[in-house]
Formats: structure tokens, C-alpha cells, sequence
């Protein structure tokens, strides 16, 4: 198949990319800049330079592909987070460059549109699984571009198109967010929100890049994709062991978890995510866990 992927020279992008050509596809990385050509043609795709705010532009570079993947994504680092206005280019992707992508896909032909979302709009469910069918947890301003995003992609869904929606969990691996909670592991800094009780949903980048490839078997819908879901007193110890410490990541004392606003209050929920229905009807299995020797480096 031909795919376009926007977001390619991003971590989970590369990963897509990636693992889309290693099975055989023909891939077009989209990239906003000329500097991201050679990220793209590094993983063995092709690149086009266009404006993913600008639907005609975006139908351009879509012509003549089957399927259109988007992963972009901006996410501020660490407690940058705090400040509103960190996350201001993120909300503009998921916004505006979201539905701009799924209004050219669909102009441009594409059967398929594959876009990525994420568990954290899920409420607290305590030690409760959560499946695709759990009311979201979304009136907050802050959600506004997620949710704008997810409507996009179901307005693909028409006319004999499929749209999948992949709610991916809380990513790990080889990139500056976790990076930067190893290197303050290490420096004995407080890196971990919620209580040690409450359950986090893990997916390492590469296992996500490979989601990617499973979403082309799935029908339209909406699609858990995770790990075996761990404690989050598991989750300290295992960034510890990979941090190279003895002992522990460090949690946040209450009364600092008490003031960090909506878009990190997220981090605070406890979700035990089911993704049986992705693995049932793609055969997706995560390959890489928490407890794998190293994870940060592959």
C-alpha cells in the first residue's frame, strides 16, 4: 500500500515509518521543514515538505495514497508542562493540522485514515478495567483539541472510508520525555504523579510504531492500545532499575500533585486499560515492557 504519514520525523512518527517499511509498504513521510527530509529518508521513506494547516496543500501530497497515518504531536517536557502556554503548539496540531489532514485525506482519495490519540482521556477507574466503551472524561477546555481531532476522523468514516483511532498508552522509551525522567531518577529529583497504587497503561514507542501497521486490519473504530497495565510503585521501581539507581523513581509530595492543573492532573488518574479488542482483531502484542533489560535504548 501507499501511505502518508504526517508527524514522520517525530519519535512515534519515525517508529511508524519505520515499521511500515519494513513490511513492505510505500511510505511518504510529511515533514513541515526541509531539515526533516533526511530524518524521513533515513528510516526508508520517501519525504514531501508541506504545511499540515493547509488542507490544499495537505491533498497534494496525499494524492495517489491508500492510506494516511497522522501522529503528530508536540509535547512539552517535565514540568514545562505546568505552564499553559507549553502547551499551546500541541493543542494548534490536534486543533487545527488534525482536521486539516482528515478533510484533505478525504479529498485526496485515501481509503483509510489512521489517527492517534491517547488512554489519557479516560477517567480514574480505579483498579477497574477500562475498555473502548468507557465514557470519556473530557469537559475541560483543555481536552477542546482532542476532541475536535476524534471528530475529524469519524468524519472520514463516510462514504465507504474506515477510520481508526488509536488511544495509545502512556509512552516510554527512547525520546525526550523519558530521557528526562531517567536523567532526574538518577539526580534524585521527584519525577512521578498519582499514588503508588493507582494503575499506569505503558507502550513503548517501538510496540506503537508497530501498532501503526496492525491499524491497517482493523475496521473503523476506536482502539486501546497498550501494555499489560502495572502499578505505578512498579512503574518508580522499574525506572529506577533502568535509571541504573538503587531504588526507586521519587513521587511528588501531595501538596505539589494538588496544584498542577488539568493537563498534568491526567498523569494522576489510575487506568487499567484493556486493549483486548485491538489485539483480537489485528493480533498486535506488545513486545517490549517496563521489565525489559534496556528499553530505554532501543
Amino acid at each position: 500500500m501507499r501511505i502518508a504519514v504526517t508527524g514522520a520525523t517525530g519519535v512515534l512518527g519515525q517508529e511508524a515509518v519505520a515499521a511500515l517499511v519494513a513490511e513492505g509498504h510505500e511510505v511518504t513521510g510529511v515533514t513541515r521543514r526541509e531539515r526533516g527530509v533526511p530524518v524521513i529518508e533515513g528510516r526508508g521513506a520517501s519525504a514531501v515538505v508541506a504545511d499540515v494547516f493547509d488542507a490544499a496543500d495537505l491533498e497534494q501530497a496525499f494524492r495517489g495514497h491508500d492510506v494516511v497515518i497522522n501522529a503528530l504531536a508536540k509535547l512539552p517536557i517535565g514540568m514545562a508542562a505546568m505552564r499553559p502556554l507549553a502547551w499551546r503548539e500541541d493543542d494548534r496540531l490536534h486543533l487545527e493540522a488534525s482536521v486539516a489532514i482528515a478533510e484533505a485525506a478525504a479529498r485526496a482519495g485515501a481509503g483509510r485514515l489512521v489517527q492517534e490519540s491517547t488512554i489519557f482521556l479516560y477517567p480514574d477507574n480505579g483498579s477497574d478495567w477500562i475498555g473502548e466503551d468507557e465514557p470519556l472524561s473530557v469537559r475541560n477546555q483543555a481536552f477542546r483539541p482532542r476532541v475536535r481531532e476524534m471528530r475529524a476522523a469519524v468524519d472520514f468514516a463516510q462514504g465507504g472510508r474506515t477510520a481508526v483511532i488509536l488511544r495509545l498508552g502512556q509512552l516510554f522509551g527512547r525520546d525526550p520525555q523519558t530521557t528526562h525522567a531517567l536523567k532526574a531518577t538518577r539526580e534524585g529529583q521527584a519525577i512521578l504523579l498519582g499514588k503508588p497504587e493507582n494503575y499506569v497503561t505503558l507502550l513503548h514507542h517501538r510496540d506503537a510504531g508497530r501498532a501503526f501497521v496492525a491499524a491497517l486490519q482493523a475496521g473503523s473504530g476506536f482502539y486501546n492500545v497498550g501494555g499489560e497495565p502495572i502499578t505505578r510503585r512498579r512503574w518508580a521501581k522499574d525506572l529506577g532499575t533502568e535509571a541504573g539507581i538503587e531504588g526507586s523513581a521519587k513521587f511528588f509530595p501531595d501538596l505539589t500533585q494538588a496544584i498542577v492543573g488539568t493537563r498534568l492532573d491526567v498523569q494522576r488518574r489510575s487506568l487499567r486499560v484493556s486493549s483486548l479488542r485491538f489485539m483480537s482483531e489485528t493480533g498486535w502484542r506488545p513486545t517490549i515492557g517496563p521489565s525489559t533489560p534496556g528499553w530505554s535504548r532501543m
